[in-house]
């Protein structure tokens, strides 16, 4: 279609142009992106002989039209060129060229540039340009001509037979009937028998976009609500106003909180039926999950909606919110469905943050749900109504009231209250270390007092390090870097916060990082090209600028963006960067769009890492370099004193003990005072079939 619009264009301008058919590059890439993307299809073929049948078939086309059309042929597949060049001649087509790239494909040329040989001409591209700026281009283009399936590659390979090289791509075609390659999995069956994996959104077709659109318009219309769902009866309190964090003039719905009567109701509830839930099948209960997850991708539009309205979510984080939600239902249902039946903890409540406000949240009470505890769901403050809709549909994929229950409010009134039953026998959370220290105490205490374990999973916050050295590709430093700590407007626990660079690099790096800088765009989060949102809420976006004010003053270098008028109505913190002399001057987690720059020098590096271990958090950490001596200091460090992050997984235990996740204050880690089983003091990296059997799925959404 796009040879026949060009050949349209060329006879309706009178105009004959060139076009260049290549074959493409970045094709595993293409096939991995898909599969991690949800995509219907591949956007290439999966059998290297379509693609050259396809190229042929452009070939054709391209010949038939050179009255309008220069064709170029950019091959160095000689079966390819030696077909176009018999059609050409069999047509009484001259003018055509081929192209070939610097370096590669001289031999075949040989034969074809001359009077004595073909005597077509072949153009050279030849990269222009420094060795630093090019090596990275040149490596490209070495690995694509380098692949198993490549003619360059398969020439040489004495294990290839010339009958194989030379084989007709239009007979192989016809003789595989279309058929897919079946070693490369669509990407909904990217997790084989286990689970389906969730459904993408297509942002770059334009067909998509529109029915997106119009589908958010219809939801901006809804009045939505939220309130407790109990197993029994809710007190009629005051609603409050839920408002859009990008445009506090849009009021996204109501949400009335518990109070304690509505605690209490719930705690009786939730006693009584955890026997009846814990005596469902595994199953029976990975079915009702799994349902859950079919109904949650359904209607994934409508949550990405109330996620980039709710939480001032950008698109495709919204999107990927949702997807996150959708493969926590799967893959917990598929861990359960073929287990026995085993003891569960009972009632075990869970508070969920709001910058992940439907993923964090789902993957928690799926996963309790899932080892047959029942529920005590407390969203975060900010988020009820999202985290509200999310139980609605968990209830209605068959999910008992009994065994589900939800209690929006505020920590101080509903959390702290829940944690100190005596009735909850665990908790997990996800959020600031300061309140996940709070609720280990108040577990500390009752587990003294009742004289029982009381599991506590708890996922908190991180001072996160990337340590950058003199070997490191600039421009993939970069990337990584604005991707890290800028996208979601910083608000990840795995968010960059601390940027290292090698003092011989660094000048050049900040340079290049804040040019960088200057392509995003900051403003309302449902617009595709909006890169940053808003933060959640006045408090942050308080604290954010109080913090960027203090440092500034005395920091060696500044940078931020500016701010559009039209960010004024909601709470926005432009992304920012302060270089710092020393890490002391970070005395807790900066929760937003802000990074800071610590120069180092190569000797300095062991020194380094004792003071990033000192800061008491390792969550997550990046390294880029490309020196053998920098990753054995790190495997040295891990191995001995510097304490590393976990695995990017969330692990749940059906067993009455704890598991962190995220190492030193990422994960709080009560000290029992009663007696002590041996398994309780597993170290973080240890890996046993209950925690294997609870791992979070593939996809690293936070990392």
């Amino acid at each position: 279609f796009v040879i026949d619009y060009l050949i349209d264009l060329a006879r309706r301008s009178g105009t004959k142009f060139m076009v260049r058919l290549v074959k493409g590059a970045y094709w595993d890439a293409e096939i991995k992106r898909a599969q991690v993307d949800g995509m219907s299809e591949f956007p290439v073929y999966t059998r290297k002989v379509y693609t050259d049948l396809s190229y042929l078939s452009c070939a054709q086309k391209l010949l038939a039209a050179t009255e309008v059309i220069y064709p170029q042929f950019a091959t160095h597949n000689a079966l390819t060129l030696s077909t176009i060049y018999t059609w050409a001649k069999q047509a009484g087509v001259s003018d055509y060229e081929f192209q070939c790239l610097h370096g590669m494909g001289e031999t075949l040329y040989d034969q074809v540039v001359g009077a004595d040989k073909l005597d077509k001409p072949c153009r050279i591209y030849a990269p222009v340009g420094s060795h630093q700026t090019l090596l990275a281009y040149l490596v490209r283009r070495l690995l694509e001509n380098g692949a198993n399936s490549s003619f360059v590659n398969q020439i040489v390979d004495e294990s290839v037979t010339i009958e194989s090289l030379i084989a007709d791509p239009i007979a192989v075609s016809r003789e595989l009937g279309g058929s897919p390659h079946p070693g490369i999995a669509l990407p909904r069956d990217l997790f084989g028998s286990e689970r389906k994996n969730s459904a993408g959104l297509d942002f770059s077709n334009e067909l998509e976009l529109q029915r997106i659109a119009a589908h958010f318009e219809q939801c901006s219309k809804a009045a939505l609500h939220a309130a407790p769902l109990l197993h029994g009866t809710v007190s009629a309190g005051a609603a409050r106003a839920v408002l859009n964090p990008a445009m506090h003039q849009d009021v996204v719905g109501q949400v009335i909180e518990a109070d304690a009567q509505d605690v209490q109701t719930a705690l009786a509830a939730a006693e009584n039926f955890a026997i009846d839930w814990q005596t469902t099948a595994p199953a029976e209960r990975a079915a009702i999950l799994k349902h859950a997850g079919d109904l949650l991708e359904a209607q994934t539009l409508d949550f990405m909606a109330l996620a980039i309205r709710e939480a001032g979510k950008s698109l495709p984080n919204a999107l990927a919110e949702v997807r996150e939600a959708v493969d926590f239902l799967r893959y917990y249902a598929a861990q359960v469905e073929h287990l026995p039946n085993t003891l569960a903890l009972g009632p075990v409540v869970c508070i969920s943050p709001w910058n992940f406000p439907l993923a964090i949240f789902i993957g928690e009470v799926g996963a309790a749900l899932a080892a047959g505890n029942v529920v005590l769901a407390k969203p975060a403050e900010q988020t009820p109504l999202i985290a509200f809709r999310a139980i609605q549909l968990l209830h209605e994929a068959g999910v008992p009231r009994g065994a589900l229950q939800f209690l929006p409010g505020t920590g101080e009134t509903v959390g702290a209250q829940l944690v100190a039953d005596s009735r909850v026998k665990g908790v997990i959370f996800t959020g600031s270390t300061e309140v996940a220290q709070i609720i280990n105490r108040t577990l500390a205490r009752r587990s003294v007092a009742e004289n029982i374990e009381i599991p506590l999973i708890a996922e908190t916050g991180g001072q996160n390090a990337m340590i950058v050295d003199s070997s490191a590709l600039p421009e993939q430093v970069v990337n990584d870097v604005l991707s890290s700590a800028f996208d979601s407007a910083g608000q990840r626990c795995s968010a960059l916060r601390i940027l290292c660079l090698q003092e011989d690099i660094a000048d050049k790096t900040l340079e290049m990082l804040h040019g960088a800088m200057q392509e995003l765009r900051i403003g309302q989060p449902d617009r595709l090209a909006t890169d940053i949102g808003p933060v959640i809420d006045a408090e942050a976006q308080a604290n954010l600028q109080n913090h960027i004010n203090a440092l500034r003053a005395k920091a060696k270098s500044f940078h931020t963006l500016d701010l559009a008028p039209a960010c004024s109505d909601g709470t926005f913190i432009a992304p920012t960067v302060l270089e710092i002399a020393n890490l002391d001057e970070l005395k807790k987690e900066v929760f937003g769009p802000v990074l800071h720059v610590l120069r180092y020098r190569r000797e300095q590096l062991p020194q380094l890492l004792d003071q990033i271990n000192a800061t008491g958090f390792g969550l997550t950490l990046g390294i880029h370099s490309r020196i053998d001596e920098t990753r054995h200091t790190f495997a040295h460090r891990r191995t001995h004193r510097f304490h590393r992050g976990a695995r990017p997984c969330r692990e749940y235990l059906c067993e009455p003990e704890y598991r962190r996740r995220g190492g030193r204050g990422a994960a709080v880690r009560r000290r029992r005072q009663v007696r002590h089983r041996p398994e309780s003091r597993r170290p973080a990296v240890s890996e046993t079939p209950a925690t294997q059997s609870f791992r979070q799925p593939g996809r690293a959404y936070r990392v």
